[in-house]
């Protein structure tokens, strides 16, 4: 008897520390949420961050910005909770000098501070648009703005041309002499439109 009430608690016990698996994809939203705890992980079970996932380019006269893509599982976050995630490496040559690169940075912490840009969430289940938080190397302060990027595919076979449109959500300010054109505190372009090449 006392063996079976001894097997009977350490079942129970486990059950409240076993971690609780959600897909990704169905990941409250953030004003929605109740109170998360330390058992939920939302884990890409259903490969929707893969897509996203590969060597990225944006190229025109003047500019160069290539960003890497790779899945970080189960990473523990500032609420309590696990997630897997997006992290990046990224370089950007503005007029042949060379404004970020970040390919040889080592990753040191859990939540890789020193990308800049992670994260993958999905707002109004639209899998083809993730949500990344978004930084860059000398801005600092706790300030993040959200990365907005959707997947565009043109074609369905092997050679299909594969696209990601680029958007930071910051506050834009016009450009100096009424140009009608707007800049952001980043150095890197705001809306940009890249393409695989890896």
């Amino acid at each position: 008897m006392k063996v079976l009430l001894n097997i009977l608690i350490v079942i129970i016990g486990l059950q409240g520390i076993a971690q609780t698996e959600i897909p990704l994809e169905d990941k409250p939203k953030k004003e929605n949420k109740t109170k998360t705890t330390s058992n939920f992980y939302y884990k890409d079970s259903n490969g929707v961050l893969d897509k996203f996932l590969g060597t990225w380019r944006y190229q025109s006269h003047t500019e160069l910005y290539q960003i890497t893509f790779t899945k970080k599982e189960k990473v523990r976050t500032g609420m309590g909770y696990y997630k897997d995630k997006l992290i990046s490496r990224f370089k950007y040559i503005k007029n042949g000098q060379v404004i970020y690169d970040n390919y040889s940075a080592p990753i040191t912490e859990e939540n890789n501070p020193s990308t800049d840009i992670s994260g993958g969430w999905f707002r109004n289940g639209d899998m083809n648009s993730a949500k990344l938080m978004y930084n860059e190397p000398d801005i600092r302060g706790g300030e993040w703005d959200t990365l907005s990027l959707t997947y565009i595919q043109q074609g369905r076979d092997e050679n299909a041309v594969k696209n990601l449109k680029w958007f930071i959500n910051t506050s834009l300010q016009p450009v100096p002499g009424n140009t009608g054109e707007y800049t952001t505190v980043y150095k890197v372009p705001y809306e940009m439109i890249l393409t695989k090449v890896e």
